[in-house]
Order: C-alpha cells, then sequence, then structure tokens
C-alpha cells in the first residue's frame, strides 16, 4: 500500500483475519486499541500503545488484538506490505459517537489491479 502524507486509516479491525505488516519505506504511525466495552452497539477503546515504525519495522494483529489506527508519519509518501491469513472482503471501522464511543460500521473491501 502507499500512504501519502498525512494519510491515515480510522480506527479498524480486520474482521477476524490475522495481519502482518511491513514498512517498506518512510515512517508509518501505528497505534494498537483493546475493546473494553461494548453495550447496545457503543464501543468503547483504551490506546495500548503508539509507535513510529521506520523502514524493515514489521508487526503483527491478532485477533482479538486487532483494533488499530495506521498512517504516514511523513510529508513524503510512505509504503507498507500487509499479508493477511484469508481474504478480507470487509473490515469494521470505528466512527466516533462524540461521547467517548465508537459506533461500528461495516465497509466493503475489494482490491484494485
Amino acid at each position: 500500500m502507499t500512504w501519502g502524507p498525512g494519510q491515515k486509516t480510522a480506527l479498524h479491525d480486520h474482521a477476524g483475519i490475522w495481519c502482518v505488516e511491513c514498512v517498506i519505506d518512510g515512517d508509518m504511525e501505528v497505534a494498537q486499541y483493546d475493546l473494553t466495552s461494548e453495550v447496545d452497539g457503543a464501543f468503547r477503546f483504551e490506546q495500548r500503545n503508539h509507535v513510529v515504525a521506520g523502514r524493515g519495522s514489521a508487526g503483527c494483529l491478532i485477533p482479538p488484538f486487532e483494533y488499530h489506527t495506521l498512517g504516514n508519519a511523513n510529508d513524503t509518501p510512505s509504503v507498507t506490505l500487509h499479508v493477511y491469513g484469508g481474504e478480507m472482503d470487509h473490515c469494521h471501522i470505528f466512527e466516533p459517537s462524540g461521547d467517548g464511543s465508537y459506533r461500528r460500521v461495516r465497509r466493503e473491501l475489494s482490491y484494485h489491479p
């Protein structure tokens, strides 16, 4: 994946599929979160860690510890490689609700040639 300056993801999961991510070029900001509660569709998270990963850095996401954000930490493009434990045709993003909780939204995914 290529990441433009300032480009980042929303808080999201990988729909129960493990993933290994590696920084090929540039620097990526990675924050991992723990799900602390879910009541009536209101999800609450706590940030577990935050790192700036440079070229050659790798990390994994193994369910249920898969909630994270990922973003380019540079003012130049960055490149990452992602290997998934299956076809990931959807994920869930978590949109802030304004009260400290998040609303889960299913996001369909597709590959572009």
